[in-house]
């Protein structure tokens, strides 16, 4: 009778157990055919056949995605594709967004895939990585791709994205957001403000876009950022000083904008920053703002910033000396300071630049004379100060510099005798001193077998031409005006 009782129990567990496992089942050859359905309308950017790995047996009425190139499974469904560099090419009309329910990063990067991104993105609600870089994909950036709140990572770089960023992006809501890039597409209009929402927002690339507008202050409530990059837009106003309160920076960009008014003292808090083209930070390593429309002064507070690798203020209107406080930036690699209207004399601490390799000082109103520590950057291989006021003589310690490979200080005001120590310089490849008040001999050269490259016009140089190939193939005109 016990064994009567346990049957029911017993059929019910196996129906529930059939029924699960028909569920299984039927999920993933869901998923397989929709896949399958978009399949069948990609092309091949090469040769080959598209995705061949992606079939179902004949016959077998059940299919399972999971062992398919390209694609990772949790379970049996489908959890991550992968298709980055694979040369497909088509659009997403049958991409099979709502059969995709546990999807959760999605990498069709460096394809040919194009037309718009559908608004059917929302439904891979669960998707925490998705990138859809290096296609021709156009349009508008959808604003549902707002709603998906799990996204950790947003690339779109290198499309044919149009229009602005739309204030419906509700932007602000992806508040679990660590990497943003949509640099190298056509957007248009403002920066929103509700990127200020963004809290763990670490990467942030707009840059090689047409955006307008000011950059706004919330900038300063993303305190997770490390790098910011907008260079290449059409950004006007004021740099916000709440930059300053991004001491997690080490990477800002503004370059090639046209941004103007003061360089903020606030920018002088990120002490972490690397690479400068126009700013200072303390974790910030590079700050770029060169060829915009900014004024005053250079902030001796960028010395506080050192970690600093590269900073580029060129072609703005600068004025005033070089700040003293600058040569503390020991990690400086690169050093452009090159067309404004900066004046006085170069530190004589320049020496404290032992990393330096690149500096351009070239096109200001620099005046006195090139001081003797210049031979202590070691590891400079670029030097330009050409364009300036620099008087008296070339220092013979500017021979120490052995890895320099190019050299100007045309158009100043030099005098004496090129000294002896050049012969040093056997990396030198491109050397020009045109247009200044040299004399002496110009024999020297005869020792600089490496140089390419020469122009030492309208001087008072005199000698035969010495025998490299840099003079024998020179032209007239960087030869003329010499005794």
């Amino acid at each position: 009778m016990k064994r009567v009782a346990w049957l029911p129990s017993l059929l019910l567990l196996i129906v529930t157990l059939h029924t699960c496992l028909s569920d299984v089942e039927s999920n993933s050859t869901v998923e397989a055919l929709a896949l399958l359905n978009w399949k069948a309308s990609l092309l091949s950017l090469t040769n080959r056949s598209v995705l061949p790995s992606w079939t179902v047996s004949p016959g077998n009425a059940q299919a399972n995605p999971c062992g398919w190139f390209g694609i990772h499974c949790k379970g049996d469904s489908v959890s991550r594709i992968n298709l980055t560099s694979y040369g497909v090419k088509g659009t997403f009309h049958a991409f099979p967004f709502s059969s995709l329910p546990n999807l959760e990063e999605l990498d069709l990067s460096i394809n040919g895939l194009f037309g718009t991104i559908p608004p059917q993105i929302n439904q891979l609600s669960n998707l925490t990585y998705l990138d859809l870089s290096y296609n021709q994909l156009s349009g508008r950036t959808p604003p549902q791709i707002g709603q998906l709140i799990h996204l950790k990572t947003l690339h779109l770089v290198q499309n044919l994205l149009n229009g602005s960023i739309p204030e419906e992006i509700e932007i602000g809501n992806l508040s679990s957001l660590q990497e943003l890039y949509i640099d190298n597409n056509q957007l248009a209009g403002s920066i929103p403000s509700t990127f200020g929402k963004l809290k763990h927002l670490r990467l942030l690339h707009l840059s090689t876009n047409s955006l307008s507008g000011s950059i706004p202050s919330e900038f300063g409530h993303m305190e997770s950022l490390n790098e910011l990059a907008l260079y290449k837009n059409n950004l006007s106003g004021f740099i916000p000083p709440s930059l300053g309160n991004l001491t997690d920076l080490t990477i800002l960009q503004l370059y090639e904008n046209k941004l103007f008014g003061l360089i903020p003292e606030e920018l002088g808090n990120l002490k972490l920053l690397v690479f400068l083209e126009w700013a200072s930070c303390n974790n910030l390593s590079s700050l770029q703002i060169a060829r915009n429309n900014i004024t005053g002064r250079i902030p001796p507070e960028l010395g506080n910033s050192a970690q600093l690798q590269a900073l580029d203020l060129s072609s703005n209107h600068l004025v005033g000396e070089i700040p003293k406080k600058l040569t503390k930036l020991t990690s400086l690699t690169r050093l452009i300071l090159s067309g404004n209207q900066l004046y006085g004399g170069i530190p004589m601490e320049v020496g404290s630049f032992s990393q330096l390799e690149y500096l351009d000082l070239s096109a200001n109103r620099l005046s006195r004379s090139i001081p003797e520590t210049i031979g202590d950057m070691l590891k400079l291989y670029y030097l330009n100060l050409s364009s300036n006021n620099f008087s008296l003589g070339i220092p013979r310690q500017i021979g120490k510099l052995v890895q320099v490979n190019e050299l100007d200080l045309s158009h100043n005001m030099l005098s004496g005798e090129i000294p002896t120590q050049f012969q040093s310089l056997q990396s030198l490849s491109t050397l020009n001193l045109s247009y200044n008040n040299l004399s002496g001999s110009i024999t020297i050269f005869n020792e600089l077998r490496g140089l390419v490259q020469v122009d030492i016009a309208h001087n008072e140089l005199e000698g035969p031409i010495p025998d490299v190939p840099a003079f024998q193939n020179a032209s007239i005109q960087e030869l003329e005006g010499n005794c």
